[in-house]
């Protein structure tokens, strides 16, 4: 009997979980799975239609003559910018990247989404690019080098013309030059499969960028067949205008509640950006998480004590460390020393005690 897929193993958890719930929750999670999906676009996407759409060409262009060399998109942003929600929407909009069957009945896919393991290493990469071809490896003995060379072959096979691989800081794990030098050839040698130009989508923490930049021939190579587009930090005062829509839109749209005055004023924007470190994604997931907090507590307004309540939840500060309600010196407090906080004043409690 053919094993069902897990998502319908969710659906079916899921569907139980429904059935006994409130219908007061069940509604407010409908409103929250839609606001968790709904995708918020900005100016940076005008950047990644463009970088998509050429990818796309190119990998047609081999049809008339030839690819061009640079087949290699690099995404990169820090931790909570929305990469991956981006990219994952960018794929999702474009028909080139949908699953199709030939006139024989073989359903392929072009574009198959691959997330790096980590530690990242040729065997572990190719054993996860064939499992993202739906390929069950049988064989443990197999090499790396043999897992590799099956994998190209796979990709090949199954007509790939596209592949996407998240995560791929975990490269920066390594431990020595060598490490990442072998990672380097492994994404040339996929750019260079014999009569195959596979295009790759590859991405991650912005020090990927720099890892093109570093010595080596290989290194070298990469770069030249390889775009890199930045989803960058949100600055003040440049972002307040754009982002102070976001949340306005996040709020009345998205959760059909109403924003205190108070939530819309150019501080409490610059409060909630530093709050988020100037990541974007999570300057959204806050957003989202007030009205959430709104919501539970039957309130139509969203207002300063909402935010402050999930920023505590979020970062585990302590009230007097809490950015949306400190008085003063609030530019001073770092949302990354939250957690540090509390453990070291743990720590330091049970010195006292084992001292006592």
């Amino acid at each position: 009997m053919q094993k069902k897929p897990y998502d319908a193993y969710f659906r079916e958890a899921a569907g139980a979980l429904l059935a006994v719930m409130d219908p007061k929750l069940r509604e407010r999670a409908e409103l929250i799975g839609a606001m968790n999906k709904a995708y918020i676009g900005t100016a940076r996407d005008f950047e990644l239609d463009e970088a998509f759409e050429a990818l796309i060409v190119n990998a047609a262009a081999a049809m008339f003559g030839k690819s061009g060399k640079r087949r290699a998109l690099f995404i990169v942003g820090e931790a909570g910018s929305g990469k991956t929600t981006a990219v994952e929407k960018h794929i999702s909009k474009r028909l080139e990247f949908r699953p199709r069957t030939l006139a024989d009945g073989t359903e392929y896919s072009p574009l198959v989404t691959v997330e790096a393991p980590k530690p990242l290493t040729v065997k572990g990469l190719a054993k996860a690019g064939l499992k993202g071809l739906g390929y069950q490896v049988h064989n443990n003995r197999l090499s790396a080098q043999d897992l590799f060379d099956l994998w190209k072959d796979q990709i090949r096979e199954q007509r790939a013309l596209f592949l996407a691989i998240d995560e791929l800081q975990h490269i920066l794990s390594g431990e020595t030059i060598k490490e990442l030098q072998t990672v380097a050839d492994v994404i040339k040698s996929l750019l260079e499969i014999p009569g195959w130009p596979l295009h790759l989508i590859l991405s991650g923490v912005p020090e990927l960028a720099g890892f093109l930049h570093q010595s080596g021939k290989t290194n070298r190579q990469l770069k030249e067949r390889s775009k890199v587009i930045e989803l960058r930090r949100v600055t003040f005062p440049e972002d307040i205008v754009v982002m102070t829509k976001i949340v306005e839109k996040i709020i009345t749209v998205e959760a059909g509640l109403v924003p205190d005055p108070a939530v819309l004023l150019v501080e409490f924007i610059h409060r909630l950006l530093h709050a988020s470190s100037g990541a974007f994604g999570s300057m959204i997931q806050t957003s989202r998480h007030t009205c959430e907090i709104s919501l539970r507590r039957g309130s139509g307004v969203v207002g300063v004590d909402a935010f402050a309540a999930a920023y505590a939840l979020e970062s585990g500060c302590r009230p007097s460390q809490n950015i949306f309600t400190a008085k003063e010196g609030w530019l001073d407090i770092l949302p990354v020393n939250s957690l540090q906080e509390m453990i070291g004043e743990g720590r330091l409690t049970k010195r006292t005690k084992a001292e006592k």
